[in-house]
């Protein structure tokens, strides 16, 4: 998720600045561009650099969009329960959840090892 965070950054920081930086005289290097990135990606918003024209207006709608839907993923990522590596003798699904009882794929019975098991 890092990565993806980090790719999206930079990608996003470089179209804003190639299409920006000969029509808007607040982007005047990378790091502006990125400044404003940050600053709408995380809903900041302080309103020193703002994208001027229909395609900077197109362009910070579009990374509001995806930084929201990228941080939901984010928080998806981040407070999903583990998963246990298991292959059902079944099916041959490999994640389960830890207290799993039962395959969610075909239902058979599995008998995963915790810490409690005797």
């Amino acid at each position: 998720a890092t990565i993806n965070l980090l790719v999206f950054l930079f990608v996003t920081t470089g179209l804003i600045y190639a299409l920006q930086v000969d029509h808007n005289p607040a982007i005047r290097n990378y790091a502006d561009a990125l400044y404003f990135t940050v600053t709408t990606l995380t809903t900041t918003g302080f309103g020193d650099i703002t994208l001027t024209g229909t395609t900077g207006r197109l362009l910070s709608v579009g990374v509001m969009i995806f930084g929201v839907t990228l941080f939901l993923r984010l928080a998806q990522v981040l407070f999903r329960p583990p998963k246990v590596r298991y292959e059902c003798p079944e099916c041959g699904l490999s994640l389960h959840d830890a207290d799993a009882v039962h395959c969610k794929h075909c239902g058979a019975t599995i008998h995963i090892r915790t810490e409690g098991s005797v």
